[in-house]
């Protein structure tokens, strides 16, 4: 049996739980006050869900009554980010409305990618479905769990439909995929967005005096200037990788060199060997160059 990794272990005065799974360095977030408890983006293994689980409900309960999770978060739809939801059949559950919309195609792709990973990791979930959502939101929504405000907010860039959760009292902000690994921005949607959104969330952190940044995968930010630094060093990326693109769109490079070229550039620029991980230059070069240099329809003539 793995031995569960907490990073932070829920203590009464800092009432904030995070598993790192085995997988991807994934986190799975949970917070708890007087009788509620919540989760966000629970968990990869079964096993992994049931203990974030009892670590919500138990710590610092009384010893004759554990609480029970009240509200069930999800940030966005990716695979690794929905799974674990109906394991909380009376929570509240709270999503975008755009991933609660998803049509069929998006859903199935979504399913398909978590069965692919569920039998690479050996895990049994054949009557995973695809979550609904109780409470709805296009910009932003606040609940509230026992005595602490939850506030979310929609912020697309990761993809089109990524939200943030704030909460004020633990001057804490779970940022699901962004900030995951500054200086190598998961883009997984469109670089501009992305861009905005680091924009968007650099105001927050500053106007919210935020000192905690908790990712969905490696390591969380302590500090304010810390989680400052991160949002800058990715702005920086996209800078540096947007000028590299326009100019070699001026050299009139062709389109594949130039994202070969660009994501050489980056992995040069960062100054060290990432391995594998180095395939999000690639990814992200792709990205803005579709931007700068837009591909011609194609004639339906």
């Amino acid at each position: 049996m793995h031995e569960p990794h907490f990073l932070f272990d829920g203590r009464p005065g800092d009432p904030l739980v995070v598993l790192r799974s085995r997988f991807w360095n994934f986190n799975a977030i949970g917070f708890y006050h007087g009788e509620h408890a919540a989760v966000v983006d629970p968990g990869i293994y079964p096993e992994e869900i049931r203990t974030l689980e009892y670590a919500v409900c138990t710590r610092g309960a009384p010893m004759d009554r554990s609480r029970q999770v009240s509200d069930v978060i999800l940030t966005h739809s990716h695979h690794d980010h929905i799974r674990g939801w109906a394991h909380f059949p009376a929570a509240r559950v709270t999503t975008p409305r755009i991933v609660a919309e998803k049509d069929e195609n998006a859903r199935s792709r979504i399913l398909a990618a978590k069965f692919r990973i569920d039998e690479k990791l050996g895990i049994e979930d054949s009557s995973f479905t695809y979550p609904h959502g109780d409470v709805l939101f296009d910009d932003s929504t606040l609940l509230r769990v026992g005595g602490l405000d939850v506030d979310i907010r929609f912020l697309p860039g990761h993809s089109n439909c990524t939200s943030v959760v704030y909460l004020p009292q633990l001057s804490t902000l779970c940022t699901a995929d962004y900030l995951v690994s500054p200086g190598l921005p998961y883009c997984r949607w469109e670089a501009r967005a992305f861009e905005t959104a680091l924009c968007t969330m650099r105001e927050w952190v500053e106007q919210e005096k935020i000192e905690r940044v908790i990712p969905s995968h490696n390591d969380p930010l302590i500090g304010h200037e810390t989680v400052l630094n991160a949002i800058d060093e990715d702005t920086r990326y996209f800078e540096a990788l947007r000028e590299f693109v326009r100019r070699e769109i001026e050299r009139k490079t062709d389109r594949s060199d130039c994202i070969r070229l660009a994501s050489a550039f980056m992995q040069t620029r960062r100054g060290k060997d990432i391995g594998g991980r180095g395939r999000q230059d690639v990814d992200n070069a792709r990205r803005v160059l579709a931007e700068e240099w837009p591909e011609p329809a194609l004639s339906k003539a």
